[in-house]
């Protein structure tokens, strides 16, 4: 619709990575866990061609890696802790 100043225009695959990027920075998704496309895909209702290259994205961004070509991708972002010289 034209006059929806809210709507999101950005692709599926940017909507997925945001998504699963905020849910590993939550830290609902930790260190380690793996992250399947074809699980997202179903669990999104998406195809699994966005559900990868959303994977991708967030790969590009190193929130996650893929230990092995035929393996599922894994988390590996870290939460920050605090600088040197700080306390928590």
């Amino acid at each position: 619709m034209v006059d929806d100043i809210d709507a999101d225009y950005s692709p599926q695959y940017v909507k997925l990575a945001r998504i699963l990027r905020d849910k590993i920075t939550s830290g609902e998704h930790k260190l380690g866990d793996p992250l399947p496309a074809a699980e997202l895909a179903a669990e999104y209702h998406v195809s699994a061609w966005v559900a990868v290259s959303a994977l991708d994205m967030l790969a590009a961004n190193r929130y996650i890696a893929r230990p092995a070509r035929f393996r599922p991708y894994r988390v590996t972002w870290n939460p920050p802790g605090p600088r040197q010289g700080e306390s928590r």
